[in-house]
């Protein structure tokens, strides 16, 4: 059995002087993030992985996701999962390390909505997922490259608590 969770990125500043990739998270987004790691904790432990998008707002959530989750080898950056399609994050799904049982990956809206909308049956209770958001989702193969549409059992979706800006 194998663990996705697809975690977004927390709160951003609403822009940056040099454009959107370098945006950084707010004091909401911060904690949020750390948030999403303690969740991640109490969900499935301490995952194998953690996969995130390049974009200064997704290393960040990564970073802080991390250290709540006691997570401590290096994270891999995908620098792919920015401004990805569904079916390039599919891509980038099955190309995780099989040595990973469970896998934290961390970046943007709309993609990552669509994959989860994607890999769960049409059951799957997912109208929107929050900055900070995270899908959890079980699968039953043997490889990632094994996952398919609609394979993955929708197990929740948690969101940060509503606080200040």
């Amino acid at each position: 059995m194998r663990t996705l969770m697809i975690l977004r990125h927390g709160k951003a500043q609403p822009d940056a002087p040099h454009g959107d990739h370098p945006r950084e998270l707010t004091a909401r987004g911060r904690r949020d993030a750390e948030q999403a790691g303690h969740t991640i904790l109490t969900l499935v432990g301490t995952p194998d992985a953690i996969v995130s998008s390049d974009a200064a707002r997704a290393l960040q959530t990564a970073e802080l996701a991390a250290a709540s989750c006691r997570f401590k080898r290096p994270l891999t950056i995908e620098a792919e999962i920015y401004e990805a399609s569904t079916d390039e994050l599919l891509r980038i799904v099955r190309k995780l390390p099989d040595s990973a049982h469970c896998v934290v990956i961390v970046g943007h809206n709309p993609g990552f909505l669509g994959i989860s909308r994607m890999l769960t049956p049409e059951n799957a209770e997912l109208g929107h997922l929050a900055t900070a958001g995270l899908v959890h989702l079980e699968f039953d193969g043997e490889c990632w490259s094994d996952v398919m549409p609609g394979a993955c059992r929708f197990l929740g979706l948690t969101e940060p608590s509503k606080g200040e800006a």
